[in-house]
Parts: structure tokens; sequence; C-alpha cells
């Protein structure tokens, strides 16, 4: 099985970046995908993207989810070729025109799809969600929040567990998925959700318990055992971001 889209650990520049830093670039990149209508910039980005992410020691192709996003852009690209009318038409296959002004809709959104979800994926493979939640909660989000978000991050991959052994044990029992009658099929389901729902439960009343025993939300503010604070780096990275955002900002007014 193809591992989970989550923290990769690494002390690469991009690893050790701020949590906040790296995700005001995450949106300033996104931003700039939508900005600019071109498909040599945006195919440019995309050979840049999918290059970083040997460089950072993560192999792509190994993650799971990434064929289909392949296969899903190529699908966008050949939809907007086929489809797209206008500018010089290049050839005719049959009843398809096949056209200039087509292809380049098709690179830039099928790029533009790609960009989107490879960016997300560096920012969480590089991201500790711990850190980031910290990062957020230093910087004024109130700490019931920051944990609950912790919390839901953390519990995902039980849960994704407990789903697996519940589902093979279950097959082990004779249990189909595949019921023929739509009666069978919700009874199932129900034999599935009710030892997963029975799991939850005590997982919540488990951390319920913990959390009123440590008298958490007694004080208003927090205390943290690891203070991530700003590095060179840090500061270097902002003000590229700042530069840059607005060098695009006044390229874009000019060619307004």
């Amino acid at each position: 099985m193809k591992p989970r889209i989550n923290y990769i650990p690494g002390t690469t520049p991009i690893h050790n970046l701020h949590p906040l830093i790296k995700a005001a670039w995450l949106l300033a990149l996104t931003g700039l995908v939508f900005l600019f209508h071109h498909p040599g910039i945006n195919l440019l980005f995309t050979m840049l993207v999918i290059v970083s992410f040997p460089l950072l020691g993560i192999k792509l192709t190994r993650l799971r989810g990434v064929k289909v996003l392949v296969a899903t852009a190529l699908m966008i690209a050949l939809l907007q070729i086929v489809f797209s009318d206008g500018g010089e038409i290049i050839t005719r296959i049959g009843p398809v025109t096949i056209s200039a002004a087509g292809i380049d809709r098709g690179i830039y959104l099928g790029t533009r799809f790609l960009l989107v979800i490879l960016l997300s994926y560096l920012f969480v493979l590089t991201t500790s969600p711990t850190d980031l939640a910290y990062a957020l909660m230093q910087a004024g989000l109130p700490y019931r929040f920051g944990f609950t978000f912790v919390t839901a991050l953390r519990m995902i991959p039980l849960f994704e567990e407990e789903t697996m052994i519940v589902f093979r044990a279950q097959r082990l029992r004779g249990v189909s998925y595949r019921g023929r009658s739509i009666r069978k099929l919700l009874q199932s389901v129900k034999s599935f959700l009710l030892p997963m729902l029975v799991s939850a439960l005590s997982k919540v009343d488990a951390l319920s318990i913990s959390m009123e025993g440590r008298c958490y939300g007694k004080y208003p503010t927090r205390t943290y055992y690891k203070i991530r604070k700003i590095t060179p780096g840090d500061i270097y990275a902002g003000a590229g971001l700042v530069v840059s955002v607005a060098v695009i900002l006044v390229i874009r007014i000019w060619e307004s």
C-alpha cells in the first residue's frame, strides 16, 4: 500500500521554514496560478514544482493518488483541446477540430489543476500539523481550536487503521459487502459502522477523561513546551514573498 499524504520529517530548508511562512507562500503561489493565464508559465512552473519533490527527498510516484491526479489533469486538458474553438486550426480528426487556442487552454487548465494539488502536497509533506497548530495558537488562535485541529489530525490515521482492522475481521467471518439487494447491503454497512461507532465513542470518552484530569480549559491562556522562534531563513523567505507579490502586482497593473 502506498504511503498516505502526510508529514514526512526532513532537514531541508523548506522543512525548517516557519509553518505560517509556508502557508503564506502556499496561498501566494496558488493565487499566482490563477492570476496568470499563460500556458507556458504554468507548464514551466509545473516542471519546477515536480522537480522540487526529489530535491526534498520525496518520491512523488510513491504517493497515494498521484496516478489519479495525473489522469484527471490529462483528461481536463484533452477535453479542452477537443471542445474549445477559436484561433488557428492545426488539424482535423474526423468531426473534431483541434485549434491553437484549444491546445493553449488545455495546457493552462490541466497544469493549473496539477499545480494547485502539487503545491498543497508540498505544504502537507513538509509541514508538521502539530507545529502548524502551535504556530497558529502562538499567533493568536484560541488554544481550544488549535487543540481540536491537532486532535482531528491525529485521529485520522487511527480511525483509518481501525477501519482496516474491522474490515479484515468481518471479511474473515464471511461478511460480504457485495450484496445483491439494497437490504443486504444496508445490513453489511450497519455491521461495519457499529464497531466503528463503539471504537470512536470509547476513544472520545478516554480523551475527555484525560482532559478533565489535566484541568483542560481552566485558564484562558496556555504554556508551550516548544516555541517556534523566527529564524533568519524565515525573515528572508517572508521578505522574498513580499517582494514577489509586489513585483507580480506591478506586472499585472502594467499589463492592464
